[in-house]
C-alpha cells in the first residue's frame, strides 16, 4: 500500500499546489493560457516523441495491441453518438472517455503491485493506446475543439502540428532503426537528450496548471464534471468488459495477468493533454469543468485500484 501511495501522492500534491496558487492569484489568466499552449505545442510532443521512439512493438502480442486499439475506437464512436443524440454541451465530452493514463499511472501502479516481469500484456495494450492516442485521438480532438468539420482538408491541416509531426518522426525512426544509428552520434545523442529533458517537465507543469484551473465554487459545474466521470467509468467498465468477454477472452489465452492489466488500463484517469487542449481552444467554463472532471477521475481511479488490490 505504501508503494502505491508513493506513486499517487506526488500527483495529488502537485494538483493541490496548483490549486493553492489559484487561491492567491499567483498567475494572470493570460499567463496560464500561454503555459497551456507551451505544454501542448512543445512539452507534450516531446513526451510522445520519447514514447514512440522507445516503443517496443512485439509481434507475439500484436493481436492484443490491435484489439485494444479497436476497443478505444469503439469508445470514441459511442461517445460521439451520445454527444450528438443527447446534445451534450461540451465538445470535449467525446474524447473524455477514450484515453487512459498508460504511461503516467498504468506502468508504475502495475509494476509496483505485480512486478515488471509480468507487464507484457499491459505493454501490448499500451502500444495500442499510444498509437490510437497519437494517430486518431489527438487529430480528431484538435479538429473538434477548434470547431472544424471532418473534411480531408481540415484533417490534413490538423495533422500539420508539432505534436503529430513529432509522433510521425519518432515512429519512422523507431521502425526504420535510424533512431539507434542517430543516437550513436554525438549530435543525435544530444538532440534526443534535450527532447527527453523537455518531456520530463511535462507532468509537473501539467499537474500544476490543471490544479490552477480547478474551481470548486460552482456546484453546478462540479455536478456536471461528476456526471462526465460517472459516464466515463460506466462506458469503460460496461462496454470494456463486454468487449473482453465477447471477443478478447475468446481469442487470447487465459491469463490472470492479462485480467489485471486490463483492469489497470480501464481504471486509470484520462488524458492530461485533453485538459491542456481544452484550455487552448475552449472557454473558461469548459476549462473549469474539464479540470474538475480530471481531478475527480484521479481520485476515483485511485480508490478503485486500491480496492482492487486489497481484494486480491
Amino acid at each position: 500500500m505504501s508503494d502505491l501511495l508513493i506513486n499517487i501522492l506526488p500527483l495529488l500534491l502537485l494538483l493541490a499546489f496548483g490549486f493553492f496558487l489559484r487561491q492567491i492569484d499567483y498567475f494572470d489568466d493570460q499567463v496560464v493560457r500561454q503555459l497551456t499552449k507551451f505544454i501542448g505545442n512543445v512539452l507534450v510532443p516531446c513526451v510522445l516523441f520519447n514514447t514512440m521512439l522507445d516503443l517496443e512493438i512485439r509481434r507475439d502480442y500484436l493481436l492484443v495491441t490491435v484489439l485494444f486499439f479497436l476497443l478505444l475506437c469503439l469508445f470514441l464512436a459511442i461517445s460521439y453518438a451520445v454527444y450528438r443524440c443527447f446534445h451534450i454541451r461540451r465538445a470535449f465530452f467525446v474524447f473524455f472517455s477514450s484515453a487512459f493514463a498508460f504511461g503516467l499511472m498504468g506502468i508504475p501502479l502495475f509494476s509496483t503491485v505485480f512486478g515488471e516481469e509480468h507487464m507484457d500484456y499491459l505493454v501490448a495494450m499500451g502500444v495500442g493506446h499510444e498509437l490510437f492516442f497519437a494517430v486518431v485521438y489527438l487529430t480528431l480532438a484538435r479538429m473538434m475543439l477548434q470547431g472544424q468539420s471532418f473534411r480531408p482538408a481540415n484533417l490534413l491541416r490538423s495533422m500539420a502540428t508539432p505534436l503529430f509531426l513529432m509522433v510521425v518522426a519518432a515512429l519512422a525512426l523507431n521502425v526504420s532503426g535510424a533512431g539507434e544509428m542517430l543516437a550513436a552520434t554525438v549530435w543525435g545523442s544530444c538532440l534526443f537528450s534535450a527532447i527527453e529533458k523537455l518531456g520530463s517537465i511535462s507532468t509537473v507543469l501539467t499537474m500544476v496548471v490543471v490544479g490552477y484551473q480547478i474551481h470548486l465554487q460552482d456546484r453546478g459545474r462540479i455536478r456536471e464534471s461528476a456526471g462526465y466521470v460517472a459516464y466515463r467509468y460506466a462506458l469503460a467498465f460496461g462496454v470494456g468488459y463486454l468487449f473482453k468477454w465477447l471477443i478478447l477472452d475468446r481469442i487470447i489465452a487465459p491469463s490472470v495477468y492479462f485480467d489485471y492489466a486490463f483492469f489497470t488500463m480501464l481504471s486509470q484517469f484520462g488524458s492530461t493533454v485533453l485538459v491542456v487542449m481544452v484550455g487552448e481552444y475552449g472557454s473558461q467554463e469548459d476549462v473549469e469543468v474539464a479540470s474538475n472532471a480530471f481531478v475527480l477521475n484521479v481520485i476515483v481511479g485511485m480508490i478503485l485500484y486500491i480496492l482492487f488490490v486489497s481484494l486480491l
